[in-house]
């Protein structure tokens, strides 16, 4: 895939420019220091997953603070502690406090040269405009994301720009929730980051045969790469 022959690029949020893994592990360490567990980050980023999927599911238009702190309350139960409900609003509080992956300004402020940059919105508007106050001011859209037709919003926001939808790279994290996965049936670019090295280069950012990265630092090393060729 040669990611120069596209006019802009489309990122959600979480696992490319936020990283919502790191904040909810920091978030969560007082309840699992409480329990006295000794807790592998795999097992509670699972159970984070799993308990967004089913208590969003039991309530679609929670905003993202309501639904984390029901989140806290449920894990809480299933590690048998007390739900401490002011804990439970400030693990809710702090969705708009993850933290921004180090690469991402730098990243952004570069690719923006070369490409119209578009962001997928959370489903949040209070959480979307937190995201974009922390970033730089390089999008040129942002496509909301309030539960309706994320497709249509999509086509929408890019008849708005001139742009077709091949114009578009969409870029996803590889977060089993991220609004990529169901939105779209063209190629995409995955960031596969490891929470120990978050900035990585990969061997795909060398030969260019996927648009698969370990970062958003790997990715414009990647399209460094295409000028050159």
């Amino acid at each position: 895939m040669r990611i120069t022959r596209y006019q802009a690029i489309g990122f959600s949020c979480y696992g490319t420019l936020i990283d919502r893994e790191g904040g909810i592990l920091e978030a969560l360490r007082p309840i699992v220091a409480q329990a006295g567990l000794s807790t592998h980050p795999d097992w509670l980023l699972g159970s984070y997953h799993r308990l967004a999927r089913e208590l969003r599911q039991e309530a679609p238009a929670a905003s993202q603070a309501s639904l984390h702190l029901r989140i806290h309350q449920r894990l809480a139960q299933e590690l048998q502690q007390d739900a401490d409900l002011d804990a439970s609003v400030a693990f809710g509080n702090a969705t708009t406090c993850w933290p921004v992956f180090e690469d991402a300004p730098g990243a952004l402020q570069y690719l923006s040269k070369f490409y119209r940059l578009v962001l997928l919105a959370s489903p949040d508007d209070g959480e979307a405009a937190a995201v974009t106050a922390r970033l730089p001011e390089v999008f040129a859209a942002v496509v909301p994301n309030r539960g309706g037709d994320l497709r249509l919003a999509l086509d929408t926001t890019l008849e708005e720009l001139g742009l077709a939808r091949e114009d578009l790279l969409p870029v996803r994290g590889s977060e089993p929730d991220d609004p990529w996965n169901p939105l779209v049936d063209f190629p995409l670019c995955t960031l596969r980051r490891d929470r120990s090295r978050p900035w990585n280069l990969s061997r795909q950012a060398l030969d260019g045969t996927r648009c698969e990265y370990a970062s958003l630092a790997d990715l414009v090393h990647a399209h460094q790469t295409a000028l050159r060729a």
